[in-house]
């Protein structure tokens, strides 16, 4: 089954650890743990690695992500489920869409996309 196939509610189930984890990362700059479901080409790509570092420098509301999260749906592109909330942070005033793309690759649930806007 396609991770397209499953409902939103397992999709969810899937995915809530994943955001739990690259959230967290995020907020320590801590790439090895943020690209942990990253594809193995988008984990190795130094310009990926070095695009989400000069963020974390340059953007405060990604490195004071709250773990807490109002999931708003799920959408599905394709073979491409994206996962999509309310993200609010310790430090940066406001509410701001968050998604979460995930693909099944080799049997494994992998992130194709992390957006914050």
């Amino acid at each position: 089954m396609a991770i397209t196939d499953k409902s939103d509610k397992e999709i969810i189930e899937i995915v809530e650890p994943m955001i739990d984890e690259v959230v967290d990362a995020s907020n320590q700059k801590d790439w090895d743990s943020f690209s942990k479901y990253q594809t193995d080409e988008e984990a190795r790509n130094p310009e990926n690695r070095k695009s989400v570092e000069r963020q974390w420098k340059e953007s405060d509301l990604l490195t004071s992500l709250t773990p807490e999260r109002e999931i708003l749906g799920v959408l599905r592109r394709g073979d491409v489920a994206v996962v999509y909330w309310k993200q609010t942070s310790t430090k940066v005033p406001g509410e701001y869409l968050a998604t979460y793309h995930i693909k099944e690759i080799d049997n494994k649930i992998k992130e194709v996309g992390f957006l914050i806007v």
